[in-house]
């Protein structure tokens, strides 16, 4: 589908259920730290300046748990502002995390924040150990939330070391790292037991997000799974969850080219048991054409967000696709969704 056709697609889905809103820029959709601990050999790396002159310092592949159940232990990296704080805090999760997909990813997007005067903490996650035969059934999602729940933990338990405020915590994902993000945030897994940063998930102030999976449409294996154990679903998603906080500030962000599968409303069902999905779906105009797109699926989890009155926005980045953001246009809306994120009101 095309950019301007998936615009307009957006566009008349929200007006549909009376929530557009927009911008220059984009199409704008609105309705306890834990201690400081110390980590021994580990110094930042000496500040590097931009062309915009804001300078940033990288420490890169911090541990933050000593061993893991079944994934390869996490390090991290982080970006700091030169310019002392104390800043806001990001977690940034990567996606595609059984893939190639690693915290090098999401270096440039680091960066930008950083350089937007907040602390960025870029975990590797849900990394397979080599050689190994694992899936994603419910003990390795489990334990990919875990591994997740403990970066946010160390993150919070350093944020000073590197001019950061614990009690101003933002979590980013992209893609599987989206519903990582949210499965955090929503749904509060305990840290794994080799967390360096306590057994403690902090207080988290906002959420924000890039085109997540929501309704698992885009790995074939997901059919397969669900019918094995539907208990999967709960485990991979945070529908269920996300009533247990509804007051958190959620910023989306979607491409404005997305081009990623639908998902055939046939089967929806094994998605959404309750029904309370397609009631939403078909409230927001989503099944008459038998396919619901990724569009219709960020658009499902802004509407309920909306309706149960967490503060929510939704904007498009010009000139972006699902996994890139490839003009200039898409830089300053994918940095104002932490200006949002942050924001005290």
């Amino acid at each position: 589908m095309g950019a301007l056709s998936w615009v307009r697609r957006l566009a008349a889905g929200l007006a549909v259920a009376g929530l557009l809103g927009g911008c220059a820029q984009a199409a704008t959709l609105s309705p306890a730290a834990t201690p400081i601990q110390t980590v021994a050999n580990v110094s930042p790396q000496p500040a590097t300046t931009t062309p915009n002159g804001s300078a940033v310092s990288v420490t890169a592949d911090v541990p933050y748990q000593s061993s893991d159940p079944l994934l390869d232990s996490g390090v991290l990296d982080v970006y700091a502002p030169a310019t002392p704080g104390p800043w806001p805090v990001v977690i940034m999760f990567h996606g595609d995390p059984a893939g190639s997909t690693t915290k090098v990813d999401l270096a440039v997007h680091a960066r930008k924040v950083a350089q937007s005067r907040f602390v960025v903490f870029v975990p590797s996650w849900g990394q397979f150990p080599a050689g190994s035969s694992l899936d994603w059934t419910k003990a390795v999602i489990e334990d990919s939330s875990a591994q997740v729940a403990c970066a946010v933990a160390f993150a919070a338990s350093q944020a000073v070391r590197f001019g950061g405020d614990p009690a101003r915590l933002i979590v980013f994902g992209h893609s599987a790292g989206a519903m990582a993000a949210a499965g955090t945030v929503f749904g509060r897994p305990d840290p794994s037991p080799g967390c360096l940063g306590g057994s403690t998930l902090p207080s988290i102030s906002a959420l924000v997000t890039w085109e997540g999976d929501w309704l698992l449409a885009w790995d074939p294996g997901w059919d397969d799974r669900l019918a094995a154990d539907p208990s999967v679903l709960d485990a991979a998603t945070s529908w269920s969850s996300l009533a247990h906080d509804r007051t958190v500030r959620v910023a989306m962000l979607v491409a404005d080219d997305p081009e990623m599968p639908d998902l055939p409303v046939d089967k929806l069902a094994a998605r959404d048991p309750s029904g309370a999905l397609r009631k939403q779906l078909e409230a927001n105009g989503a099944l008459a054409d038998g396919q619901i797109s990724d569009t219709e699926s960020q658009q499902l989890l802004f509407s309920l967000l909306k309706a149960q009155g967490n503060p929510v926005t939704l904007d498009v980045m010009p000139d972006s696709t699902h996994g890139h953001i490839l003009g200039e246009a898409g830089w300053p809306v994918f940095l104002a969704a932490f200006a949002k994120a942050s924001a005290s009101s």
